[in-house]
């Protein structure tokens, strides 16, 4: 009786923190709905900022509310995810040791740092460059008029992409930490690292400039990701030494 019981208690204590994670997301998504035009005007900055020549253009009727819909979801779960990291760890921290709860926290906050570090990146320095390049080819000759909802699209791929390759170093610290990878592999593997950065640029980013300033910063992410990786093995080894 007391495994079952305790079993029911957990399903009801994931199904509240599931319900409130919900919750949520739906006040995230509101607050981005209400915030439309906001939102709209910082997903365009790069363009109107620079006074690229460039018109958005709407195709269908419902493509504009679509759109809105469909970015303030995407906001909505940015803005959500505090509150749902905290349903999680909630539920799990009762299970967790104290070491297991340091290693979380610190990894999550280096996600978030590194995450905003690689949005940042892209939005300010690689994406008006780019944008320029498109913007501009050809000038004269066509006229470029976009659609807004494969601009935006675009525009929350780029900053996903950017964000996610940030976390280069926060991967390599946790993946050493649990003994998956090594220093000496990551330098082994760094030539051919190389080549799938530059590649992984090209297929990336529109013009040879943007895919240079793509490339050379994942290249030092790659050798910062190696000396993470040694520290979190050096101080794995010395927690297990002291044990």
């Amino acid at each position: 009786m007391f495994k079952a019981s305790t079993f029911w208690d957990h399903i009801q204590e994931l199904r509240s923190r599931i319900i409130k994670s919900l919750f949520g997301l739906a006040v995230g998504t509101g607050i981005a709905l209400w915030q439309w035009e906001r939102l709209w005007s910082w997903i365009a900055r790069p363009v109107v900022a620079h006074h690229l020549p460039v018109t958005f253009i709407a195709t269908s009727p419902m493509e504009t509310m679509a759109t809105s819909f469909r970015l303030s979801i995407i906001a909505g779960c940015i803005l959500s995810f505090p509150w749902i990291l905290w349903q999680v760890w909630s539920f799990l921290a009762p299970g967790l040791y104290v070491k297991e709860r340091r290693l979380f926290w610190g990894t999550f906050l280096s996600f978030i740092v590194m995450f905003v570090a690689g949005a940042a990146f892209a939005y300010f320095v690689v994406l008006p460059t780019g944008l320029a390049f498109l913007a501009t080819y050809m000038h004269g000759v066509i006229t470029q008029s976009w659609k807004q909802e494969d601009f935006a699209s675009f525009i929350v791929q780029f900053l996903l992409g950017f964000g996610l390759i940030f976390e280069l170093p926060v991967a390599a610290f946790l993946l050493g930490r649990l003994g998956l990878v090594t220093p000496r592999g990551m330098w082994k593997f760094f030539r051919f690292a190389i080549v799938i950065i530059f590649v992984l640029a090209a297929l990336l980013t529109p013009d040879p400039v943007s895919q240079l300033m793509m490339a050379l910063p994942l290249c030092l992410l790659y050798i910062l990701s190696i000396g993470v990786c040694s520290l979190a093995r050096q101080r794995e080894e010395g927690e297990e030494a002291g044990a």
